[in-house]
C-alpha cells in the first residue's frame, strides 16, 4: 500500500473512531421520570390525546421514541438540543404540576403554535411524516384548547 493510501485508510479510521466516541458520548438519555399519562388530570378528547401522541410526544413529553439515528453524532446533538429546550417549556406528562395559571398560558401557546403551522418543526415532521397535522388535527386541537382554557378558568374562578 502506498504511503497516500495508509494516510488516507489512517484519516478515515480516525474519523471513525471520533464519530463513534462522539455518538457514544451524545446518545440520548432516557428520562428518568416516571412514565405518567399525557395530560394526566386534563379533560382531553381521546381523538386529540392521539393527536399529541403521535405529533408532540417525542419532544414534549417523557415518552420519547429515540430512533435509531438519534445516537449518531452529530445528529444526537440536535436531537438532545430539541426535546431538552421542548421538555424545557412544555412537559406534558407533568401536567399536572403546573399551575393553574401556567397550564392556561400553555394552552393559548399550543392552539396559537399550531394554528400558525410552527408545531410540529418541520424539521422533526420532514422525517415523522406521520406527526404531519392536517386542517382536522389543528383544528381539533385547537378547539379542545379553547374548551380546556375555558375549563380550567370556570374551576378557578368557582368558590370552594
Amino acid at each position: 500500500m502506498s504511503r497516500t493510501g495508509r494516510r488516507l485508510r489512517n484519516i478515515l479510521l480516525a474519523i471513525v473512531i471520533v464519530l463513534a466516541v462522539g455518538s457514544v458520548a451524545t446518545a440520548p438519555r432516557e428520562s428518568t421520570a416516571p412514565a405518567t399519562p399525557l395530560l394526566e388530570g386534563a379533560q382531553v378528547d381521546p381523538r386529540v390525546l392521539a393527536i399529541f401522541h403521535r405529533a408532540c410526544q417525542d419532544c414534549h413529553s417523557n415518552a420519547t421514541y429515540y430512533p435509531w439515528y438519534s445516537y449518531v453524532l452529530p445528529v444526537s446533538l440536535l436531537i438532545n438540543s430539541d426535546i431538552s429546550r421542548g421538555r424545557r417549556h412544555l412537559n406534558l406528562s407533568q401536567w399536572p404540576a403546573y399551575p393553574v395559571v401556567r397550564k392556561e398560558r400553555l394552552l393559548s401557546e399550543i392552539a396559537n403554535q399550531v394554528r400558525d403551522r410552527e408545531m410540529p418543526l418541520p424539521i422533526y415532521t420532514f422525517i415523522h411524516r406521520n406527526a404531519r397535522l392536517s386542517d382536522a388535527d389543528i383544528d381539533a386541537v385547537f378547539q379542545w384548547t379553547q374548551a380546556e382554557r375555558a375549563r380550567l378558568i370556570a374551576t378557578s374562578a368557582a368558590p370552594r
